[in-house]
């Protein structure tokens, strides 16, 4: 009779019992790689205990692979990497669904992860990891729609002297290491121009009663955004303790203080994790302030020796955040108000080093000091009604935009960002040879 139980109670649960099949595309990042090389599911079905599934690529196309068996239930997950790096915890590198999106399956609560029901039958997951496409060239998530975009506002860093006209300094600690514990001062004396880099050169040295001196430099009230694409060409330091980011706050502050009114950081870099970039925003429902972790999208990058572009894609509905046109995450707009999405308002750039804090985890290398954040570019882009490469504006691309693009170089006619069909500020022969690409390949 003992055997009977058992055999009925085996017979019972795989009645009850499903599939779920995970088809997770990694071909968008840097994973797996040295550090991480195990990618797993961990999930809510053995209490986020860790390393749930480990998936596999047995084919080598970049779509890691693996199943489980649970019963009818609902359940959520996270993707994440595992290895050396983190002693194989299974939590070394977390990527979870687009916050508020439509694969975050609770959008209303604090955790943005991926999950599905189970009613008897078996089911499939398929996503590019990071969003909530089944592939990463699924749609426009991957690869960036450049073809209504028009540069409005940029800085080549052509010129002998920072252009003051564009940029505003600020000095100082700001209050309690600028809200962060930072143990640099920061004055403009440490940016400069270098061959047609910007230099942001922090040097350990004692100056108006702290150890390190750097630069911050942002463009409030001299380029403020509502929407667009904003860019970056940059490589970073790479000693510990060093602290650069690329990142946007608000001009106004319509919502109220920190974090109320939001955060856009589109790319820092902890010297402490060389190569390790984070895209991250925050707000009143996601900061460190007593709101939930807000979630970064992160990417190992040859970032310290190399320069790469760094940029978020900004409609009113999300913000994308790209590394080299590569899409590496998204927060989506939930619609339930200013304090899940703030970011209905002008943001400014910023561009800054600091060294050291209460977030950095390893201590200062002093003595690799001076260290340089190095800028190429910052360039920003807003939709426009024309129709890149329809210069005549007759709903076509033809020989005729040729011949009036060709009329306005050779007359020095007024900068006309519509013409402008490579988009870097000018207007000039490789204009016409790119309008050529577009009327040949369509």
């Amino acid at each position: 009779m003992f055997y009977k139980l058992i055999i009925y109670k085996i017979f019972i649960s795989a009645a009850f019992a499903s599939s779920v099949f995970f088809n997770i595309d990694m071909s968008n990042i840097d994973f797996p790689n040295n550090d991480f090389d195990n990618v797993v599911i961990n999930g809510s079905w053995n209490d986020w205990s860790g390393w749930g599934i480990t998936l596999s690529d047995d084919d080598g196309d970049n779509i890691y692979e693996g199943s489980i068996n649970l019963a009818e239930g609902s359940y959520q997950y996270v993707i994440a990497m595992t290895g050396e790096s983190d002693d194989w915890s299974g939590w070394g590198e977390i990527i979870n669904a687009p916050i508020g999106s439509s694969c975050d399956y609770n959008p209303d609560d604090q955790w943005p992860n991926y999950g599905f029901d189970l009613n008897g039958d078996n089911l499939t997951q398929n996503y590019c990891v990071g969003s909530c496409n089944q592939l990463c060239g699924d749609s426009n998530d991957s690869n960036i729609d450049n073809s209504n975009y028009i540069m409005v506002w940029n800085d080549e860093f052509d010129q002998e002297f920072i252009d003051i006209n564009k940029w505003n300094f600020e000095t100082g600690n700001g209050n309690w290491g600028w809200g962060n514990g930072e143990h640099q001062y920061y004055r403009p004396q440490n940016a400069f121009i270098e061959e047609g880099i910007l230099v942001i050169e922090a040097r350990n040295e004692n100056y108006g009663g702290f150890q390190y001196t750097s630069t911050r430099m942002q463009t409030r009230n001299k380029g403020d955004w509502l929407y667009g694409r904003i860019k970056a060409r940059i490589k970073v330091p790479e000693a510990g303790g060093t602290w650069p980011a690329f990142w946007m706050m608000p001009t106004n502050s319509v919502y109220g203080g920190w974090p109320n009114s939001g955060e856009i950081d589109i790319m820092e870099h902890y010297g402490c994790d060389p190569g390790d970039v984070h895209a991250t925003v925050h707000n009143n429902v996601f900061n460190w302030n007593g709101g939930a972790p807000p979630t970064s999208y992160s990417l190992y990058t040859t970032a310290t020796s190399d320069f790469h572009v760094y940029e978020v894609e900004w409609t009113e509905n999300e913000l994308k955040f790209f590394v080299d046109d590569i899409f590496i995450g998204s927060y989506s707009n939930a619609n339930t108000g200013w304090a899940q999405w703030p970011y209905n308002q002008e943001f400014y750039i910023i561009l800054n080093l600091a060294i050291g804090s209460h977030f950095m985890p390893c201590q200062t290398e002093d003595n690799a000091f001076p260290q340089r954040y190095e800028i190429d570019y910052v360039r920003v882009y807003q939709l426009s009604e024309c129709s890149l490469g329809d210069i005549s504006n007759d709903g076509l691309i033809d020989v005729i935009d040729i011949v009036q693009l060709v009329d306005k170089i050779v007359n020095e006619s007024d900068y006309d960002s519509c013409s402008d069909i490579n988009n870097d500020g000018q207007l000039n022969v490789i204009d016409i040879v790119s309008l050529v690409s577009l009327i040949i390949n369509p």
